[in-house]
């Protein structure tokens, strides 16, 4: 169904960003062996659609907003007080698939485009760079590589760079807005896109203490303190979007959330 509510796109204040974090958290411990199971399978399913010849990168990257709402859907049913099934994490498969896939398959668009930027800006070195990436584990291998690069390297780097964060910008919402509203991917990249802006400031803080997070956990051997990391990333996603565009939920009312359940995840600026 498409939306006939007036769009509201909130401004937050910096401390939102904390926000986020603790409010996500407050989701995972609802239900904690759902949100990192889900969480695991849904980051296991890529790297195994990978390996499928030919077509794996291009299922890969279909298969993540389908995915990524469905997580979200069961971060809906946490906000509830809902019982969080596995069924959740496939609800993509079953509504609003089209708007979804194409949102991957613009995902993929922007990502190629970009990688040929690159490639056209940062010539043989980058090729280089690349190469040598694939070749080595070692990162002070990558260390030299990067401190030798040359100007047109670093301006390719930059470049990529800034254009990867406009590209998050604008797709990072978009699957759950599709999922939760119907409303069209591109109404959907536009709104992501200006959400994200908008709220700069309270991503800066919240981009920081999610880093500090991941040196800490970055510690836990064998990459388990990603059981932790992961699913909080996502769940504090969920939060952000409740705050940023709460117009939503008015117009969806088959998914809308009693305004008393805590966590508030849509809170007032």
């Amino acid at each position: 169904m498409a939306m006939n509510t007036p769009m509201e796109i909130r401004k937050l204040q910096a401390m939102r960003g904390w926000t986020w974090i603790k409010q996500g958290w407050q989701l995972i411990l609802r239900n904690p062996l759902m949100s990192f199971s889900m969480a695991l399978i849904g980051a296991l399913a890529l790297p195994l659609a990978m390996l499928i010849p030919l077509l794996g990168p291009l299922l890969a990257v279909l298969l993540l907003p389908i995915l990524l709402a469905g997580y979200m859907r069961a971060c809906r049913a946490l906000e509830e007080e809902e019982e969080a099934e596995l069924a959740h994490l496939f609800a993509g498969f079953g509504q609003r698939t089209a708007g979804l896939v194409s949102l991957g398959a613009f995902l993929m668009l922007g990502l190629m485009l970009i990688s040929a930027l690159m490639a056209y800006l940062g010539g043989d070195a980058f090729i280089k760079l690349l190469e040598t990436m694939q070749s080595t584990e070692d990162p002070q291998v990558l260390m030299d590589a990067l401190m030798g690069m040359d100007k047109d390297l670093s301006t390719a780097l930059l470049t990529g760079f800034a254009l990867m964060l406009l590209l998050i910008a604008g797709w990072q919402y978009a699957p759950i807005l599709v999922f939760f509203s119907g409303i069209t991917p591109l109404v959907a990249l536009r709104a992501s896109f200006t959400g994200t802006l908008r709220n700069v400031i309270p991503y800066t803080l919240y981009s920081f203490i999610m880093q500090l997070l991941a040196l800490g956990l970055g510690i836990i051997p064998f990459g388990l303190g990603m059981i932790v990391l992961l699913p909080l990333g996502l769940t504090s996603l969920y939060v952000s979007y409740r705050n940023i565009f709460p117009w939503l939920d008015a117009q969806d009312t088959s998914s809308a959330a009693p305004e008393a359940t805590p966590p508030d995840t849509r809170d007032a600026p």
